[in-house]
């Protein structure tokens, strides 16, 4: 890495923080998607990443999904390339919702079974309890496919409970109950 693509690197990745500090979102985009391309030290990625990370939550509070899934899919792929799981997968649990948000029903379902999986491997049961609810959610609220989303609704309350957080466990079997229900009719 020379001198000039770390000057780069972190030039970009200055201007879009700085942007995103004074609320310009839209703006911030392309400077952190450029500090994102220029390979450098793990420190600044990381700082990259999560500048990424806000800017995904900024844009999505303003309702603009579309560019909120391309910061969220980008920052999950460098926290993977870092080995920082926990945020990888918070990542790609907003990318997912960001793919629901857009109706692309299917693919964040696909996106959610992902990252139910690399929870799973990656021994992290509430977000693989998380990603597995929000399959759920997708079909019965808006696919309304009641019985494919009985097992999902199952293996989520099943999780939630062992992790101890029981709002969610009854939020799931809320979901498992009604999906019996309308599945039976």
């Amino acid at each position: 890495m020379g001198p000039q693509n770390r000057s780069e690197g972190e030039a970009s990745l200055d201007l879009g923080t700085s942007l995103i500090d004074k609320g310009r979102f839209h703006d911030a985009i392309a400077p952190l998607l450029r500090a994102a391309a220029i390979s450098g030290p793990a420190a600044r990625r990381r700082a990259t990443a999560t500048a990424l990370l806000r800017l995904g939550f900024g844009l999505g509070e303003r309702q603009d999904f579309a560019d909120a899934l391309r910061v969220h899919v980008r920052a999950a792929a460098i926290f993977g390339q870092l080995g920082d799981v926990e945020q990888e997968l918070r990542c790609r649990i907003l990318t997912g919702v960001c793919e629901w948000q857009l109706k692309a029903y299917e693919s964040a379902i696909q996106i959610f079974e992902s990252t139910a999986a690399k929870a799973l491997s990656a021994d992290r049961t509430a977000f693989r309890a998380l990603a597995l609810l929000s399959i759920s959610c997708i079909l019965i609220d808006h696919l309304r496919q009641y019985r494919r989303a009985v097992p999902y609704a199952t293996e989520a309350a099943r999780l939630f409970r062992s992790t101890g957080d029981h709002e969610q466990a009854a939020h799931a079997l809320r979901h498992l109950d009604e999906a019996r229900h309308e599945g039976n009719t």
